[in-house]
């Protein structure tokens, strides 16, 4: 649930009341959580004995969300409008991953990746076309 204010409900309620995301949003947040659900269950069979309760992964799912939603998002959006695109590249991504070298170095791998995949199958279109 997102917490926003509640116009549509009137003056006398609870202008701060927890507010159902559209369909897809909620489906998008759902997917997120069972990802994060998914790489928890990974390291805890990881074989050092950590393990996860469930409280703790949805709270993690939970913080992963809002942060994702109110800043990298709006950072993203940010970086890309001053690169006058029309929408986000990976080289946005890459910049909102600077400050951290770790997940950085995760993402330039990503997008080495998916570039090299671009070509090849654009390579593979030329050859049948």
């Amino acid at each position: 649930f997102f917490f926003t204010r509640n116009m549509a409900a009137g003056p006398s309620s609870d202008d701060f009341a927890p507010v159902a995301p559209p369909a897809p949003l909620e489906r998008c947040r759902e997917k997120l959580a069972h990802a994060v659900l998914s790489v928890l269950e990974e390291e805890g069979a990881g074989g050092d004995g950590a393990s996860f309760s469930r409280p703790f992964a949805q709270q993690l799912a939970a913080l992963v969300w809002d942060w994702s939603t109110t800043s990298l998002a709006v950072d993203l959006e940010h970086f890309s409008r001053h690169a006058k695109r029309a929408g986000v590249s990976i080289e946005d991504v890459q910049l909102a991953a600077r400050r951290n070298p770790q997940t950085k170095a995760l993402i330039d791998a990503e997008a080495r990746r998916l570039r090299l995949q671009r070509k090849s199958e654009k390579r593979g279109r030329e050859a049948a076309g």
